[in-house]
């Protein structure tokens, strides 16, 4: 059933805090090197969808709303949950600025990618500066639960990105490499944010494992929609470079379904094409025509199933629901 919420409908029970977010990831990124400003300026011009720090925020409301009344320093966790929200999108801000310069891809969020802007070897210093300052909050106001789950965080999606670079142009990768990939690269994080946010507030380790399988099956679909949404989207919606992808070698799973299947010759003569003006428009009516895009899509409806499943060890309450609701738009979403 198609939902008419928007992110701000879905956000409201955390909406209040969300909004300290911005600020203070400024707060943190503060520095007196103009050139490191004006970086943090840029890419932050436009703040994104947030949805890292409010699965931070959801996860920790979910823990709250399980303990009432024990006592809990509730002013410090407070705090601790709008910092660590602040980091978590800071540090994933440093992966998607390491990654479009892997990528060489020229937008982000509908504006040029930082590397353009201010130059590859100024862009990795920024993406090094990223990490380095979410990585010092993280420490500061998390916990010996959360903590190890961050780091242990940051070593997978180093990997994951290894991984997809080691597998560029390979036409025979098979689709369980390809979903280790993305559930190293995007799920691992998201998985850690509404688990960190649960954590702060001492959630029973069944059920922050819960809430760790809900960000990882939540993380594949979202994943598997956004790659679908390359070849289906508009690119003024969308806020990148559609294909950006295909070019660089990194074939998603719309790509490699259509790999093992009959149309495989085609798509290789088209993947190998000179033309590549025609190429991702053709390969994009071939992933149309045989079904491929529509596989795709009905894999990450299956794991968003996965997800909603693991809320269910949850007693009702608004921050159950927005997760919910949250799930059921990231597949709805066109950008």
């Amino acid at each position: 059933m198609k939902t008419t919420l928007t992110l701000e409908d879905i956000y409201a029970p955390v909406q209040a805090g969300l909004s300290r977010v911005p600020p203070l990831i400024r707060e943190t990124l503060d520095t007196p090197i103009l050139k490191m400003r004006e970086m943090v300026d840029h890419f932050f011009s436009k703040n994104g969808k947030l949805l890292r720090p409010a699965l931070i925020l959801l996860g920790a409301g979910l823990s709250r709303s399980l303990q009432p009344g024990r006592g809990i320093p509730s002013e410090r966790n407070e705090t601790a949950e709008l910092y660590l929200a602040a980091a978590t999108e800071i540090f994933h801000a440093a992966t998607l600025i390491h990654d479009d310069i892997i990528d060489s891809a020229p937008l982000r969020r509908g504006v040029a990618a930082l590397h353009i802007k201010s130059g590859p070897q100024a862009a990795v210093l920024a993406g090094d500066y990223f990490h380095d300052r979410a990585i010092v909050t993280i420490f500061r106001y998390g916990n010996d639960r959360i903590v190890p789950l961050f780091l242990k965080t940051a070593g997978e999606i180093c990997e994951g990105e290894v991984q997809e670079i080691s597998e560029k142009k390979n036409i025979n990768m098979t689709e369980e490499t390809h979903l280790e990939i993305i559930g190293k690269k995007t799920a691992s994080l998201l998985a850690c944010a509404i688990e960190t946010g649960a954590l702060i507030w001492g959630i029973e380790p069944e059920k922050s494992e819960a809430l760790r399988r809900f960000g990882k099956f939540f993380g594949m679909a979202f994943q598997i929609t956004d790659d679908s949404l390359d070849f289906s989207g508009e690119e003024s919606e969308f806020g990148k470079t559609l294909g950006s992808d295909l070019e660089e070698g990194v074939y998603t799973l719309p790509v490699i379904h259509c790999l093992a299947s009959g149309e495989r010759d085609k798509v290789v003569r088209i993947l190998y094409s000179r033309s590549q003006s025609r190429r991702f428009s053709m390969l994009r009516e071939t992933l149309e025509k045989s079904g491929a895009l529509a596989y795709a899509l009905a894999k990450a409806k299956a794991f968003m199933a996965l997800a909603k499943r693991e809320l269910e060890v949850f007693p009702p309450s608004v921050f159950r629901t927005s997760l919910a609701q949250l799930a059921d738009c990231v597949l709805e979403r066109n950008r």
